[in-house]
């Protein structure tokens, strides 16, 4: 009997790191509901978990700052925002010059995520140049992120945050209410986001201010950060402010992922999202944009997590030349 009784002893011991495993449970950090960034990454990890033995919890945050100290303090492992701003963190730059976050790491990249200033469907400010002494929310104490963001796209206006009236705001939902309430003449907020959808729904529609001629857009965007791009958004369903083929400013929207980590979770992780676009497209159209083989993309401002080197290598898609 006792031989019995040691030899399940045994197999009970053996069996714990796998049963560990199995039930692995995943910080995801993201904006607050409401956001683009929340509802994305909901989907993520609806698809992580579906094809994995990982429980993602997502977390939402007031802004930026909360995500980027959760990742580097190990309250959460993955985060969902743009490249930028990631990067800057990253290496204590700009925003964050004294208060670096080098635990972040690169895993995924997921596509270009558009944005713009939206204003009322029968605002008489037509193009970005008329926002010139209009309320235009600045500060983003919460979410320091969209600082430049906001900066960017004024300058292709020939606009600064001296040419307009400032409204210190916390964050892009609470902007968006304020907007609502008629303290702002324009907001700022992704292209597709369902807040938008909200805020139209309640001052009888919004529509986004184009960049105008795109050569000088894109070089007044990137004279303020050099990872902005132009591209051209599309009219759909679930985009509200847009109706017809609109240009606006973009910069790569990425998974990002803490050193601590380990590197096997991290490898399951990105071949879940990257062997899985239809789950992903199933959750919200504009992962229609997701390009599966450029999902290891090399970012030359935020150096990948090792797991995830792993697999890109593995499958094939990692640009060794590009590092």
């Amino acid at each position: 009997m006792s031989r019995i009784v040691s030899t399940l002893l045994l197999a009970g011991a053996l069996a714990l790191p796998f049963a560990s495993k199995a039930q692995q449970t995943i910080g995801f950090a993201t904006l607050a509901p409401g956001s683009l960034l929340h509802a994305q990454a909901s989907i993520i990890a609806k698809v992580v978990q579906d094809h994995t033995k990982m429980q993602v919890r997502v977390i939402g945050y007031g802004g930026d700052a909360g995500m980027f100290d959760a990742i580097n303090t190990q309250k959460a492992d993955f985060m969902i925002l743009d490249l930028g701003e990631t990067a800057d963190a990253h290496h204590g730059r700009r925003n964050w010059q004294g208060s670096a976050k080098p635990a972040i790491r690169m895993a995924l990249t997921l596509y270009g995520f558009q944005m713009g200033l939206f204003v009322r469907k029968d605002s008489n400010i037509n193009t970005l140049a008329d926002l010139k002494g209009k309320r235009v929310p600045s500060d983003w104490v919460a979410q320091t992120g969209v600082l430049p963001h906001s900066q960017a796209i004024l300058a292709v206006g020939g606009l600064t945050y001296n040419d307009v009236v400032k409204v210190p705001e916390v964050n892009v939902v609470r902007a968006a209410d304020d907007f609502k309430s008629g303290k702002l003449d324009t907001f700022y907020f992704a292209v597709g986001a369902p807040k938008v959808a909200e805020v139209a729904a309640s001052v009888g529609g919004v529509r986004i201010l184009p960049l105008g001629d795109v050569a000088a857009a894109n070089k007044a965007m990137k004279s303020v950060r050099e990872e902005y791009y132009p591209s051209t958004a599309n009219p759909a369903p679930h985009v509200v402010g847009l109706d017809k083929p609109t240009d606006v400013i973009t910069i790569d929207f990425i998974v990002g992922v803490g050193s601590h980590v380990k590197d096997d979770i991290v490898y399951e992780f990105v071949k879940a999202i990257q062997a899985n676009k239809a789950g992903l497209v199933e959750g919200h159209p504009n992962f229609n944009a997701f390009i599966p083989d450029q999902a290891g993309k090399v970012q030359p401002t935020l150096p990948h997590h090792p797991g995830a080197i792993k697999f890109y290598r593995e499958k094939g898609i990692w640009k060794e030349s590009a590092r």
